[in-house]
């Protein structure tokens, strides 16, 4: 019994794909079900992968990030590749519906602090916009604080700091989910403190994540979680310090223009 041959290139080839070209085999007349797997493919170019790790990390991330450190790489979509997609999904979504995130930041904080000098004001958003205009590269700058964080809390687990970071890329990836359901509520549902919301959820989630994949009491494990989130928080505000200290030097006539403006 002869072997069938590849569409392509006409040589013998056994199995779903041809070992000489690559093309695939058993290929079928195009439908809206080719078309919407295809555009899956080319979107998020991890096929199924990316949904699988979608709902696993919401129902079981112990179970994701234990098979990652197992090797079971094929599976769900690694965890750099994760945060970075979320990250630029939530910018493609804000895009597409032309949320300012500063302004939607602003209106919610008018509503909870109390209205600030003109001199404070004005720092503030030339800071926020540029924090905001640089969204994705601040994300990624901001991980090796949070990633140091949860290695000092949870270093007794035995797990190096490339092991904790997928722990943290996976958790932190996932929020991204959160703020982005969050900031579609507030700009269409214009539901103001739905936004103010999102971060504590954001915070227990990754605690949950912690208290998901770590060994041990599962309780402690959580407030350990939220532990690891504050001191990540303790080494993003030094380092900010420590920016703005050097900023102020190079750059006095800002200082000196916040002082009159608070004067």
């Amino acid at each position: 019994m002869s072997q069938p041959q590849c569409i392509y290139c006409e040589k013998e080839v056994v199995g779903t794909f041809c070992h000489h070209c690559g093309q695939k085999q058993g290929v079928h007349r195009i439908e809206w079900r080719y078309l919407f797997e295809d555009l899956q493919k080319r979107f998020f170019g991890f096929d199924n992968n990316f949904l699988r790790t979608l709902r696993d990390l919401t129902v079981s991330p112990g179970t994701v990030i234990g098979s990652t450190l197992k090797g079971i790489r094929v599976k769900y979509v690694g965890p750099v590749g994760y945060f970075f997609l979320m990250v630029t999904l939530f910018a493609l979504i804000i895009s597409i519906f032309d949320i300012n995130l500063w302004e939607a930041s602003s209106q919610i904080a008018s509503g909870i602090n109390e209205p600030k000098n003109a001199g404070q004001e004005a720092l503030q958003r030339q800071m926020g916009e540029g924090i905001y205009s640089n969204f994705r590269l601040f994300s990624f700058v901001m991980m090796p604080f949070f990633i140091l964080a949860l290695w000092l809390i949870f270093k007794n687990k035995k797990y190096n700091l490339l092991e904790t970071s997928v722990v943290m890329f996976y958790a932190q990836g996932h929020t991204m989910l959160i703020s982005l359901i969050a900031i579609l509520v507030y700009h269409f549902g214009d539901v103001k403190f739905v936004y103010v919301y999102a971060s504590p959820i954001s915070y227990f989630y990754i605690s949950f994540v912690c208290a998901s994949f770590y060994q041990g009491n599962a309780v402690w494990n959580f407030v350990k979680g939220l532990i690891a989130i504050v001191l990540g928080f303790v080494f993003l505000i030094f380092l900010g310090m420590v920016v703005a200290f050097f900023y102020l030097i190079l750059n006095p006539e800002v200082l000196e223009q916040f002082q009159q403006q608070a004067v």
